[in-house]
């Protein structure tokens, strides 16, 4: 027993030993380099604050549940229903944009795009978290149909135009989708829900300055 109660003692000291070597030559590694660099030290405090701050939202996170939960009133079947409906029509809006991105040689066009991207995520995003907080499903059960959306054929034929042809019809067939948005979120009418009101205003306002902006420029391709 005394053996190896002596054993465990030098085995202590050794292993106290190593890590204070290895604690020392890292020392050796970083502190010439906070001492020589002010730039260093800042870095170093920076980036202890930004942990800080990471942690902290960490544990703010879960009080957002409260909001969710607000976000969800008055969330009925018609707003479900609008969201399983609507939900592949900003796909097909940012599939489009992104052709734009692509074929077109027209700043204005391509100005356009990013933003119809920008709105189109959003919205998409909106539709897909009442399915999923709702345990909705993310399609309907029977086909309602999509106003303004194009079919596989004119996608298919769209991807290969270029230029100033590749903007007319990408011009029409987005005024066309976005004219079929605004009939559908019709669905939205009456709704007692603070995020759809909202999601609806969006549509109609966004969207429709967008028609506005798309004739114009259409009208020019001319």
């Amino acid at each position: 027993h005394c053996i190896s109660s002596a054993a465990s003692d030098v085995y202590k000291r050794q292993r106290s030993a190593s890590s204070k070597t290895k604690i020392e030559s890292l020392s050796k590694v970083i502190k010439p380099w906070f001492i020589k660099s002010r730039k260093g030290f800042y870095m170093f405090k920076k980036i202890v604050l930004l942990l800080t701050v990471i942690s902290i939202s960490l544990f703010i996170q879960p009080a957002s549940a409260s909001t969710h939960a607000k976000s969800l009133k008055n969330l009925g079947m018609n707003e479900i229903m609008f969201a399983q409906s609507m939900a592949p029509h900003p796909q097909q809006a940012i599939e489009l944009s992104n052709m734009a991105l692509k074929n077109s040689s027209n700043s204005e066009v391509k100005k356009l795009a990013k933003a119809i991207i920008s709105a189109q995520v959003r919205e998409m995003a909106q539709l897909k978290y009442w399915l999923t907080a709702t345990k909705s499903s993310m399609n309907m059960d029977h086909d309602m149909g999509m106003s303004g959306m194009l079919p596989k054929s004119s996608l298919t034929t769209l991807k290969k135009l270029k230029g100033g042809k590749f903007d007319t019809v990408f011009l029409q067939s987005m005024i066309a989708h976005h004219e079929g948005a605004l009939e559908m979120v019709s669905m939205l009418d009456g709704t007692k829900n603070s995020e759809a009101k909202k999601i609806a205003a969006d549509i109609r306002m966004g969207q429709s300055a967008e028609i506005t902006l798309m004739k114009k420029l259409l009208a020019k391709s001319k």
